[in-house]
This record gives structure tokens, C-alpha cells and sequence, in this order.
């Protein structure tokens, strides 16, 4: 072998080692951003799913005779707060699993939070807009918010619009209509 075939053999397997290199790190930065994406996503539609089966469960009053609980206590655009008879003592607890839960959404945080009367706890991250919507039997909306306590008895569905970003992905809105079951 000459030297002039040493560099030019050395010559290609740089190229070859650059262009596979460029390849690996950008195959990376790919894995990496749909991981933070899958992760937004997961929170999202997981804070959603707990929301919902509460807010479903809204007013449920299982005791004979009925003790007359009030589904929907607040509703305001950002923040919902629902009670339920879950056991059916007659009496609404706070203790997990709480049957007086609240919802409120963060902007400063950017974060969705739940609290059971102990406290509130994060739920969702990475949330840049939260709004609720609230209708009557014939699918009307309610207004204005925040509804009053009028307002609040003639609530039989909500709406429900979620949006999550990561600081390198789009955002991504999640929206779900949820029928109170109990009224």
C-alpha cells in the first residue's frame, strides 16, 4: 500500500464515521423529543381519566333516604369542585378516596391540581390552558361563570378542554364532554 491510498482510505472512513455519527445524534434528539411527547401525552390523558370518573360520579346519593348531596359546589372556568356519597354513611368525607374533590388549573405553574380537602396535589404538568364548560339537560351552556348556586343544580354535563405542551413539542389539546350519571 502507498500513502497516498492510506489517506485516501482514511479520507472515505472519516466521511463514513461522520455521516453515521450525524445520523446517531440526530436519531437521538428524535427519541428524546417523542419520549417527552409520549410522556405529555400520558399525563395528560391519565389526569383527564381520574377528572372524569370523579366529576362522573358527581351528587351520587345512595342513602334511603336520599340525603341531598350537592354534585356541583363551584364552577368556574378553571376550577370545578364535585361531592359525592361514594359510601353512602350520609356524611361527605375527605379522607381517600375524598367524596369533596376540587380541580383547579395554575397558570403560573402550568399545572393541574387536584384537591381532596387535605391539601391540593399536582396531577398534570406541562399544561398551558385549562377551561371548563358547563351544560344543562338540553345541551345548553351555562353562564356566566362562575355559575351560581341556581346555576350549578341545572348542570347535567361538562365540558372539558386540556392543553399540553413540552418546551420543544407542539401542543397537543385534549377535549371530552362528561354526562354527570347521578342527576
Amino acid at each position: 500500500m502507498t500513502l497516498v491510498e492510506v489517506m485516501l482510505s482514511a479520507t472515505i472512513l472519516a466521511i463514513v464515521m461522520v455521516v453515521v455519527t450525524g445520523i446517531f445524534i440526530s436519531t437521538s434528539r428524535l427519541y428524546s423529543k417523542t419520549n417527552r411527547r409520549a410522556a405529555v401525552q400520558m399525563n395528560s390523558r391519565l389526569g383527564l381519566s381520574i377528572m372524569t370518573t370523579e366529576i362522573r360520579q358527581a351528587g351520587a346519593d345512595p342513602a334511603f333516604p336520599p340525603i341531598g348531596v350537592v354534585a356541583i359546589v363551584e364552577a368556574r372556568q378553571d376550577s370545578i369542585r364535585v361531592r359525592a356519597d361514594l359510601n353512602g354513611d350520609g356524611a361527605i368525607q375527605t379522607t381517600e378516596p375524598s367524596e369533596d374533590v376540587m380541580y383547579f388549573y395554575d397558570s403560573t405553574q402550568q399545572t393541574i391540581f387536584r384537591d381532596p380537602g387535605t391539601g391540593a396535589e399536582a396531577i398534570v404538568p406541562n399544561v398551558s390552558a385549562m377551561d371548563f364548560a358547563y351544560f344543562d339537560g338540553a345541551n345548553n351552556p351555562l353562564g356566566p361563570l362562575p355559575l351560581d348556586a341556581t346555576g350549578a343544580a341545572r348542570v347535567r354535563s361538562v365540558g372539558l378542554t386540556v392543553t399540553s405542551e413540552d418546551r420543544d413539542s407542539g401542543a397537543m389539546t385534549l377535549t371530552t364532554r362528561i354526562t354527570l350519571r347521578n342527576l
